[in-house]
């Protein structure tokens, strides 16, 4: 097989998807969510499985629940593939490019799938969804923006975490928008603590101007530090004035150094990512969390 088919076949599945009804789950997919089903040819057809294409390029591998890990399925990229469990998070990234999210939230909202939708305005929209088997899927669209506005935005991020926490007490602090989720307090060490792990990286990138540069990342679980690190009961009045200094540090860094927004490193998966757009990451970060401080405030009232 030359070509297309070829290629397709040696591609490798992303994410392996487990479902008890494998007709239903691919209308699903394929009429609501808008995935395309590939052809069996391209892909090594069999029984109990399909491939579908997933609107970033990549391929899923959706199995018969009764036929999974059981040698049936036909292919041995259902051990490679990534195991999405029900309950599961797993994030599509789509560019402006493939248009408004808002047609595929009106196929979603009709069978009640809808989860989310987050607006950060000059960063992103994160459209969070639900299927039929359990899983969560974050339909992620970054938006382009100017130089300016990324810098205005990351600027103004120390005073609008100020305002959205004046006035509070420390019974304030404790306030969640509903049981189980974060408080106000969690929210801002959180915040701090991110940034703090993500102007290591900035200042990486604009330290060296010889693109290509590898920059490997320490993931860390948020939920695993918020416990770790005692986030449900520690002051947050210095984490406060430490994202002022941080923010007026690298501005302080990056208005020195020429050119310095435009460097760049390369990230996991082979992505280049520069300054400037590692800086708009860390103002939407910051700003999705003070909005929902926002909406617990707002809660209360």
């Amino acid at each position: 097989m030359n070509g297309k088919g070829t290629e397709a076949a040696d591609r490798k599945a992303k994410i392996v998807l487990e479902s008890a009804g494998l007709e239903i789950a691919e209308s699903f997919y394929c009429g609501v969510l808008g995935w395309e089903r590939e052809a069996a040819k391209h892909t090594g057809g069999g029984k109990g499985h399909a491939w579908l294409r997933m609107p970033d390029g990549e391929l899923a591998l959706l199995v018969d629940s009764g036929k999974a890990g059981k040698g049936e399925v036909g292919t041995d990229q259902e051990a490679e593939a990534s195991r999405i469990k029900p309950g599961d998070r797993f994030y599509i990234r789509i560019t402006e490019a493939y248009g408004s999210l808002d047609p595929l939230k009106r196929r979603a909202e009709a069978v009640r799938a809808v989860d989310g939708d987050e607006l950060e305005p000059n960063c992103w929209r994160t459209l969070s969804l639900r299927t039929p088997e359990g899983y969560k899927i974050a339909y992620w669209q970054e938006f382009e923006a100017s130089e300016e506005d990324i810098v205005a935005m990351y600027a103004a991020g120390p005073d609008r975490l100020e305002a959205a926490l004046a006035g509070l007490d420390e019974d304030g602090l404790d306030e969640a928008i509903a049981p189980g989720k974060w408080t106000i307090r969690q929210q801002v060490l959180h915040l701090v603590d991110l940034e703090l792990a993500a102007a290591h990286k900035l200042k990486y990138i604009v330290a060296d101007p010889e693109p290509g540069r590898a920059y490997v990342s320490s993931r860390f679980g948020q939920d695993a530090w918020a416990e770790g690190m005692r986030y449900d009961r520690r002051p947050i009045a210095t984490e406060v004035a430490l994202f002022r200094l941080l923010r007026e540090h690298i501005l302080i860094v990056c208005s020195h150094i020429p050119g310095a927004l435009h460097r760049s490193v390369v990230v996991g998966g082979g992505r280049t990512e520069t300054a400037l757009r590692l800086m708009k990451s860390m103002a939407g970060h910051a700003n999705a969390h003070i909005r929902r401080i926002a909406d617990i405030r707002a809660k209360r009232c």
